[in-house]
Parts: C-alpha cells; structure tokens; sequence
C-alpha cells in the first residue's frame, strides 16, 4: 500500500513539474511555511531552509524560472509576515531582515542558473572537441589506408548493435562505438603493401600487423578521459577465449568491450572483399564465428550476434550499414 502510495506522489510530483515547472518548489515552500509556526522555536531560522529548494530549482530551470522561484518564495515570506505579524515579532528590524534576505535568495538563483548555464556550456563544447578528436583520428587512419576506415566504422556500428542486443547501458554501448573506430588506429604506421598484400606475409609483416592493437592503445592512451578507459580493449581485442591469444588472457581477464570488438571485427572482415578472398555472405560468415564460440570468441557475443542476424537476417545487415553510414558521416547519434 505504502509503495502504491509512494508511486502515486511520484506520479504526481512530476505530472506537477512538466504543467508548471514552478509549482513543485511552490509546495515545499508552502510546507516550510508550515513549519514555520510549528515546529521552530525561533522561527526566523527556517527562512534559510528555503535556500535549498531555490538552489535546486535554479539547477534544473532556466534561469527565468529559477529567479522568478526566488521571488515567489520571497513574496510567500512578506504575504506571512504581513498577515501574521504575531508570528515573526521584530518589526521594522524584521523587514530589512527579510528584505536583505529576498535580495540574498534572489541573487542566490541566479548566481547557481549562470553557473549551470556556463557548465552546460562547457560539455557541449568539451563534446566538440571529443567529436573532433575521433574524426581526426578516424581520418588518420584513412589517409593510410580507406578501406580500414570504412571497416573501423562498420566494426563500431556492429559493435554497437551487439553491445545493445547484450542489453548493456548507453556508456558502455558508447565505449564499444569509440573502440570500434579505433580498434585498428596503430595499423597507421604499417604501410599499405603490407595491408593490402594478397600473398601470404612474411614473419616481419606479420609481426608489424600483429603489433598494430598495442601501438593503437599507446596513441589514444596518453589522450585520457573515455580514449584511456577503451586503450586497453583496442590493445586485447585480438586476444582469444580460450587464453591463446597475444598475451594469454582468458575469459572475463579481457575487456567485455574488447570481446565484443573481436566479433565485431571478424564478422565485419568475413563480410568484405579482400585482396585475398571474396566476401562469404551474411549467414557463412555468422557459422564462422559460431564455431569459434568458447574458443575465439566469447560465446555470449556470440550468441547476440546470432540473436541480430537470426531475427533479422539481411535486413540487419542492411540496418547496421545504414547506421555505419550515419557515424562515417559524422552523426554520433
């Protein structure tokens, strides 16, 4: 009954906030009156209480309501001890006590709405220069080599459906999309007959490209914020389930990011043209990777891979390179 209860005033609450954003301070206003005359000995004390629905409201509105919510508040105070002299004694010291602190209340929303609106201003602007990063290096990665731009970005497209299909949250999903488009940025320092040789390679080619996932890690590493938390799932997608990959790690020792790359990043490859064979087809390539399941690849990835394409088959695809298209153009959305 209590949780009923408790829902319904939740339910109420924010009906209340979206009509009139205003009206929700203007009840917790209402009840501090309240207390006012009830439970406060002294009862000029509350009116600091009042601070704090004022400091809120100026965090979540525009700076317009948030001062207008202030001077609600003020005007409340006035109307009561106006009415109600008996109840706050003092007068004429009282009102230069209350005028001083309207004004203080006042400038108080205010001063917390342009602090909020500066701060907002600083994310949008960080988000920017974050976008910016990632296209320049995205474009890097192209001037070496475009067609391991266009499949860095269907990685992190399939990346990204695999990461929502696993039911993960928006950061997580998030992370998948950036290490996606960077999982082969170290592949910038191996020349282009290497990456589009059709012949089998030799040892130093094959050890250039097998260093490629470390030297991407040590790019984006020093960078910071969200690039330093996925370096380590760009240098450990290539490492196998089973612990028989680069550097042993097995299971749950690698990134789930870096797990979800790692099948992202074969299927996409099964997918394609190389130099060296043609594209197998959508559902050849997803028996390829099936079959790598507990050995390759981490077979809960694997299984929501299966889940994408069993459901949708090649209208999947299609979605996934429609969405590939969004984020080459430059739509994070």
């Amino acid at each position: 009954m209590s949780v009923c209860h408790s829902k319904g005033c939740r339910t109420v609450v924010r009906g209340l906030s979206h009509v009139r954003p205003g009206l929700v301070p203007l009840m917790i206003f209402t009840v501090l009156l309240g207390l006012m005359n009830i439970l406060v000995v002294n009862q000029k004390i509350v009116l600091y209480f009042f601070y704090l629905p004022v400091v809120v409201a100026a965090w979540t509105l525009r700076k317009r309501h948030a001062v207008g919510v202030a001077g609600l508040a003020a005007v409340l105070v006035a109307a009561y001890a106006f009415f109600l002299p008996q109840a706050l004694p003092g007068a004429p010291l009282l009102w230069a006590e209350l005028a001083i602190w309207a004004g203080i209340l006042i400038i108080t929303a205010y001063t917390v709405s342009t602090l909020r609106q500066w701060t907002d201003e600083a994310l949008r602007s960080l988000e920017r220069a974050y976008k910016g990063v990632l296209a320049i290096l995205s474009r890097f990665i192209q001037t070496t080599d475009a067609d391991t731009e266009a499949h860095c970005v269907r990685v992190s497209a399939w990346g990204v459906s695999i990461g929502q299909q696993l039911g993960m949250d928006r950061t997580m999903v998030e992370k998948i999309r950036i290490a996606g488009l960077l999982h082969d940025v170290g592949k910038v320092d191996i020349s282009v007959e290497i990456l589009r040789k059709a012949a089998a390679l030799s040892d130093r080619e094959r050890e250039a490209v097998r260093e490629h996932a470390t030297r991407g890690a040590e790019l984006v590493r020093p960078i910071g914020g969200i690039l330093a938390d996925i370096a380590d799932a760009i240098e450990l997608h290539h490492e196998n389930y089973d612990g028989t990959g680069y550097k042993g790690l097995k299971g749950e020792q690698i990134p789930i990011v870096a797990r979800v790359i790692a099948v992202a990043d074969v299927f996409d490859a099964l997918l394609s043209d190389r130099p060296y064979r043609k594209s197998m087809g959508v559902f050849n390539a997803l028996d390829n990777v099936k079959v790598a399941a507990g050995s390759r690849f981490d077979p809960s990835v694997v299984k929501a891979l299966r889940g994408l394409i069993d459901h949708g088959g090649e209208e999947v695809v299609a979605e996934v390179l429609q969405a590939a298209g969004k984020l080459e153009a430059g739509d994070a959305s």
